[in-house]
């Protein structure tokens, strides 16, 4: 076969490959950023504006990483997901800080109605 003759086959190729699109979305990032928005719902962040608000962008930035995923563009993809995973930490993030918060405000409100512990005398 002539050089003349395989090229054509050597087109079909490369434009078969670069129809597939190029690298796939990574699905341990997705996994990762999954498991944070978990993580962030079990601690109430629906409940926060502040932390919502985080959740719902991390929510946004998987399904438009799962979009660009299926459309073959899964370095796009990835960045998105590494978006997502940040808001969701930070909306867990979010929520740990207001339980402490909760805590601190209850433990005072004991130690000022006095239903604290009485200390030695």
């Amino acid at each position: 076969m002539s050089a003349y003759q395989r090229f054509p086959m050597q087109i079909w190729l490369a434009l078969a490959i670069s129809a597939c699109g190029g690298a796939p979305l990574n699905q341990g990032k997705l996994a990762q950023a999954n498991t944070a928005l978990h993580a962030a719902e079990t601690l109430g962040a629906e409940q926060d504006p502040k932390a919502k608000q985080s959740l719902d962008s991390a929510r946004k930035e998987v399904a438009e990483a799962q979009r660009l995923g299926a459309d073959g563009d899964g370095e796009k993809g990835d960045l998105h997901l590494s978006r997502a995973l940040v808001d969701a930490d930070l909306a867990s993030q979010l929520m740990r800080t207001k339980q402490e918060e909760d805590k601190a405000h209850e433990a005072w409100a004991k130690s000022k109605s006095g239903g604290g512990a009485s200390s030695p005398q």
